[in-house]
C-alpha cells in the first residue's frame, strides 16, 4: 500500500512539484519516497512496505527499459501469475507484486487487469507507445485521481496532492455538494466536490495519449457479466471455497496483521476464517482485532464481540469515540478524507485505524461489500417482497413477511412502506410520503440534474439495487472513507468479500439465497452455522461502526446549534437558517434526527481546511 503521484507538462519547471506532492500524502508512505522523470512525465511515489520489505521495493519500478510504474496497492495473486510468467520465460529479480504487473503488462498489454486479483490503482508509463496505462481496480477500493488544468495533466492518490501545484485554486463544486448536502451522495459519479478534480471510477482505465494530450477511458470490469467458472457443489459449498481462498490471498504479508472485528457477522466471519487457518498453518500467534464500542447500551455490540473473541482466542483491542474527541480531531480527519463526509461513523472507523497503529498492527483485514452483495440492508426487504409480488409467487411472499414479523424488529407499516416506495412511480411516492407539505430547503441552489441517482430510491429487484450500491450509491464513499482513515495511520485495510471472484457469485446468486424466511445473508448464515457462535450467527439487527450521533447531538445542542449558525456564515450563501430549524425540531423531539445536521457541519470543516472558494 502506498501514495502515487504523477505529472504531464511541457513545462519543465511544472515537473518540479512531483516532490510537493508526495509530500503531501507522506502517510500513504512513511517507508521511503522516489521519483522519475523521463521528457515530459514525472512520476512519483511513497511506499509502505508490506510484501518484499527489502529495496527491491521501491518505485517508481522500471522493467525492460520500456515501463516504469507508480503504483499503489496489492495483487494478491503475484505468486500465481508470477509462476505463470516464468512459465512463458520472463524473469524476476525482485519477490514484489509491481514487478509481475509490470511483466503481465508487457505479456498481455491493458488486457493484463482481468488477471490481477486485487485492489490497485497504477500509472504506467509505456516509452514505447508514448502514453500512460492508468488504471483502477475492479470495485475502487484503491482510489485514482487526476487533474486537468492550465496545459497539464497530473495524477495522485489523494486530492490533496494537487493543491501544492502551480495555479491551484480549491473551487466548490456546487452541484456535487448540493447532492452530498441534500441526499448524502458521495463518489456516486467521476465527479469530485472540487472543480476540475476527477477520479476513475471503479473497474476503469484511462490511457494518456503523450503525444496528443487526449485522454481515454474505458471500462474493464462489469459484474453484470457472469462468472466463469462452474462447479457441481451447492452454493454453500462455494462460497465457503471462495471465502477460505479470499481470506487466505489477503493473509499474504511480511508484517503484522489483524481484523476489524464490529461483532457483526462479516467481521465476525473473516476473524473466525482466519482463525481458522493459522490454526491450520500451526501458527501460534494469537490474531489481534480492534473493535469500536460505547457506553451507550443502544449502540453498543459488546455482547456479540466478546463472544467472537472468546471462540476466537484472539486478543480484542477496544475503543470508546466521543464526540469531544471527534470535534478536537474534525480538522485533521477533514484533511485526510479530502471532502466532507457523511456522519460521524467515520470517526468511529477512524479510532479503530488509530489503535491498530498503536499495536503495530500494518494489515487489517474488514467486512466491506458483504452488505451491498448479500442484501444485508433492511431496504432490500421491501425490494425483495416487490419482487416476488411481481412474479406471483404469493406463498413465498407471505412466508417471507411472516420470518421478517418474527424478528420483532419490523412493523406492518414499515413492510408496507417499504414495498410502495418500489412499487409505484416516483413523484406518487414522494407525494404519499409527504402529503401536502413541501420542506423549506436549506440549500440556495438551483438543482440542474432532472434525474439525479439520489431518485433511484426504488428498485425492480434486489440485483438491481445491489447494482446501485455497488457502483455509485453506497459501497464507493464507503471504500473511500475506510482508504483515508486507514491510510492516515499508515494502515492496510483488506476487504476479502470484494474478491471479484466472490462478488461476482454472491451477485449472480438468487435473492432467495440470499434473503429467506425474513432472514438477510442467508448462504453466508448457512456456509458459516458451524463456525459462528449462534449469538452472532441468529443476530438480525445491524449496526457496524455505529456512533450515537442523534445523542451527541442533543446533548451538546448549544454547540451544535453555534456552529451551525456558523456554517451558514462560512458558506457565502449557498446555505441558510432552514438547517439551523431542522436542527432545533429534532432537539425539542418535533422531528426525528436529521444526518443532513452532520453534512453542513462537515461542509463548513471542509471550507475551512481547504479554504474553498464557493
Amino acid at each position: 500500500m502506498c501514495g502515487i503521484a504523477g505529472i504531464v507538462s511541457n513545462k519543465p519547471q511544472d515537473l518540479s512539484y512531483i516532490k510537493k506532492m508526495t509530500g503531501t500524502i507522506a502517510h500513504r508512505g512513511p517507508d521511503g519516497e522516489d521519483f522519475y522523470y523521463w521528457n515530459n512525465v514525472a512520476l512519483g511515489h511513497r511506499r509502505l512496505a508490506i510484501i518484499d520489505l527489502s529495496e527491491q521495493g521501491k518505485q517508481p519500478r522500471h522493467y525492460k527499459d520500456l515501463y516504469s510504474i507508480t503504483y499503489n496497492g496489492e495483487v494478491y495473486n503475484y505468486i500465481e501469475l508470477r509462476n505463470e510468467l516464468l512459465q512463458k520465460g520472463y524473469t524476476f529479480i525482485s519477490q514484489t507484486d509491481t514487478e509481475v504487473i509490470l511483466a503481465a503488462y508487457d505479456c498481455w498489454g491493458t488486457d493484463c487487469l482481468n488477471h490481477f486479483n486485487g485492489m490497485f490503482a497504477f500509472a504506467i508509463l509505456d516509452k514505447n507507445k508514448n502514453m500512460l496505462f492508468c488504471a483502477r481496480d475492479r470495485f475502487g477500493v484503491k482510489p485514482f485521481y487526476y487533474y486537468e488544468q492550465y496545459g497539464f495533466f497530473a495524477l495522485g492518490s489523494e486530492i490533496k496532492t494537487f493543491t501544492t501545484l502551480n495555479g491551484w485554486k480549491a473551487v466548490a463544486n456546487k452541484e456535487k455538494l448540493y447532492e452530498f448536502l441534500q441526499f448524502g451522495l458521495q463518489d456516486h459519479t467521476q465527479e469530485t466536490m472540487f472543480q476540475n478534480v476527477y477520479q476513475l471510477k471503479g473497474g476503469h482505465f484511462l490511457i494518456y495519449d503523450l503525444t496528443t494530450a487526449q485522454k481515454q477511458i474505458t471500462q474493464w470490469f462489469n459484474i453484470n457479466v457472469p462468472p466463469e467458472f462452474s462447479s457441481i457443489a451447492n452454493d454453500e459449498q462455494i462460497f465457503t471455497e471462495l471465502f477460505n481462498s479470499s481470506v487466505s490471498l489477503r493473509l499474504r504479508a511480511d508484517v503484522k496483521t489483524g481484523s476489524c472485528l464490529s461483532g457483526g457477522l462479516d467481521s465476525s466471519s473473516i476473524v473466525l476464517t482466519v482463525n481458522e487457518q493459522l490454526h491450520a498453518l500451526n501458527k501460534t500467534d494469537l490474531q489481534e482485532t480492534v473493535s469500536s464500542c460505547s457506553k451507550n447500551k443502544k449502540y453498543d455490540e459488546q455482547e456479540f464481540i466478546n463472544a467472537v473473541v472468546e471462540k476466537a482466542n484472539c486478543i480484542n483491542h477496544k475503543i470508546f469515540p466521543n464526540l469531544t474527541d471527534l470535534y478536537n480531531q474534525l480538522s485533521n480527519i477533514t484533511w485526510h478524507q479530502d471532502e466532507p463526509f457523511e456522519s460521524t461513523s467515520i470517526f468511529a472507523q477512524w479510532e479503530v485505524f488509530k489503535k491498530a497503529k498503536e499495536k503495530n498492527i500494518t494489515v487489517m483485514l474488514d467486512g466491506q461489500g458483504a452488505d451491498e452483495l448479500l442484501a444485508g440492508y433492511h431496504a432490500y426487504y421491501g425490494v425483495y417482497f416487490w419482487e416476488l409480488l411481481k412474479k406471483g409467487s404469493f406463498k413465498k411472499l407471505i412466508k417471507e413477511i411472516k420470518g421478517l414479523k418474527k424478528t420483532g424488529l419490523y412493523s406492518n407499516s414499515f413492510i408496507t412502506k417499504e414495498i410502495l416506495k418500489n412499487a409505484l412511480p416516483l413523484p406518487l411516492w414522494l407525494l404519499l410520503k409527504k402529503p401536502g407539505s413541501k420542506e423549506k430547503n436549506f440549500v440556495n441552489y438551483t438543482y440542474k440534474n432532472t434525474k439525479p441517482v439520489a431518485n433511484d430510491i426504488s428498485f425492480s429487484s434486489v440485483q438491481q439495487m445491489s447494482l446501485s450500491q455497488l457502483t455509485s450509491s453506497n459501497l464507493p464513499k464507503l471504500l473511500h472513507w475506510e482508504d483515508r482513515d486507514s491510510m492516515a495511520f499508515s494502515i492496510e485495510a483488506r476487504v476479502p468479500f470484494l474478491d471479484y471472484r466472490l462478488a461476482q457469485f454472491l451477485y449472480h446468486l438468487p435473492a432467495a439465497k440470499k434473503i429467506s424466511n425474513g432472514t438477510s445473508k442467508f448462504v453466508l448464515r448457512s456456509a458459516m452455522k458451524n463456525i459462528l457462535p449462534k449469538k452472532v450467527l441468529n443476530r438480525k439487527d445491524k449496526m457496524g461502526f455505529v456512533t450515537p450521533e442523534e445523542v451527541w447531538m442533543k446533548e451538546h445542542a448549544v454547540q451544535i446549534q453555534k456552529d451551525l449558525l456558523q456554517a451558514v456564515e462560512k458558506s457565502n450563501g449557498f446555505i441558510n437558517n432552514n438547517i439551523v430549524t431542522k436542527f432545533n425540531n429534532v432537539v425539542q423531539s418535533k422531528t426525528k434526527f436529521n444526518p443532513q445536521v452532520w453534512r453542513v457541519l462537515s461542509f463548513a470543516k471542509w471550507l475551512e481546511v481547504f479554504s474553498v472558494e464557493i
